[in-house]
């Protein structure tokens, strides 16, 4: 069960851009399957599971949870804030401790994206995502979210306005590293070992996180139909122009505190070759550093190549680590992220003599 929430991530990761990246016998991209998370990974209503009293109870990653008891004491040693509710909601996949915190805390942004992530109020998503961006004026994300919903409604020139005014943010924040941070602080608080207390704030975070790229992907794809419409219409300057839309997203997913999780830089991968798929594949672009789309995504397959490598030899070498190399892998990738932390527990690994038989 070591890292098991680790592995689920860069599973889904790998899964999500080999199956959504451009086929090379469809240029066009036409049959270029739905953008969906695998099931067993997108969370539409989290529900506690009963257990006996002396069972010990796990999430459906296989996490350990910690006693009610004891998130009930974290709760209230920090007066049950917005931060100490949603720590306890991803403890205990609890929707109660959800309901609580946007009950309490409804302008909250990590509360909003907590109720979106998890879509817990249908009915009210509109109220939910404008909240949002008020909440956050600054945090493009919003925006993305809500353009997302836009073209889920057919409405696709008010999700091309939400995208304009993303562009003009500098901030792209989800949240993720604050989730993980309070996984470990509750999990500290409550007991638990330091590998229950990895997993499951990785676990927190990740469930958190898994359908909003599938939402980003889904903006992808709706770029890429405004710019085959405009390529219908013999307008090649705004298909490039939308281009650059889709890239600049691209990066925004995967880098800065979002390009710590490799899955985001994997499926900014993935939306960057949707946002090219447009485009002449041989035409070198000066927004895409002289070089043409074919070579772009040529160099992007080695990429995920690359990773793909580097997570297999991963499985191999977590288990022969101790428990200090492990204390300092979950630092680095809080740090540096999970790709250079990856590396360095391989480089490791390889520099620690084989004390085998």
């Amino acid at each position: 069960m070591f890292f098991v929430a680790l592995t689920a991530v860069i599973g889904a990761g790998l899964y999500l851009n080999q199956r959504h990246a451009p086929a090379p016998e469809s240029p066009g991209g036409a049959n270029l399957p739905q953008v969906i998370a695998p099931a067993s990974h997108v969370p539409r209503q989290v529900v506690p599971v009963a257990h006996s009293e002396t069972e010990e109870r796990t999430n459906r990653l296989g996490v350990p949870m910690p006693p009610t008891e004891k998130v009930e004491e974290y709760l209230a040693r920090h007066n049950r804030n917005a931060a100490s509710l949603l720590a306890a909601f991803h403890a205990l996949s609890d929707t109660n401790y959800l309901n609580e915190a946007a009950t309490n805390f409804p302008n909250d942004p990590r509360v909003q994206l907590a109720v979106l992530a998890r879509n817990a109020f249908p009915e009210d998503r509109r109220k939910w995502l404008e909240s949002f961006k008020t909440s956050s004026p600054s945090n493009s994300l919003a925006n993305y979210l809500s353009a997302q919903d836009y073209f889920k409604n057919h409405q696709p020139d008010a999700a091309m306005k939400e995208i304009s005014a993303a562009s003009g943010k500098s901030q792209f924040k989800e949240y993720s590293m604050e989730t993980i941070l309070d996984g470990e602080d509750l999990g500290r608080f409550s007991g638990s070992s330091a590998m229950e207390t990895r997993e499951a704030s990785m676990a927190a975070m990740s469930e958190d996180l898994l359908p909003q790229l599938a939402n980003f992907k889904a903006v992808a794809l709706g770029i890429k139909d405004m710019q085959q419409q405009y390529a219908s219409a013999g307008d090649s300057a705004s298909v490039q122009t939308l281009a650059q839309t889709g890239i600049d997203f691209a990066n925004r997913i995967s880098t800065g505190d979002s390009g710590k999780i490799l899955i985001s830089q994997l499926v900014g991968m993935a939306v960057e070759a949707i946002a090219t798929q447009s485009l002449d594949q041989n035409t070198p672009y000066d927004f895409l550093g002289g070089e043409t789309p074919a070579q772009r995504l040529a160099e992007k397959k080695q990429q995920r190549v690359s990773i793909r490598e580097l997570s297999q030899n991963l499985s191999s070498v977590l288990p022969t680590m101790s428990e200090d190399q492990m204390a300092s892998y979950w630092e680095r990738q809080k740090i540096y992220g999970e790709l250079e932390a990856m590396r360095w527990l391989v480089q490791q690994s390889a520099a620690t003599p084989n004390s085998g038989n």
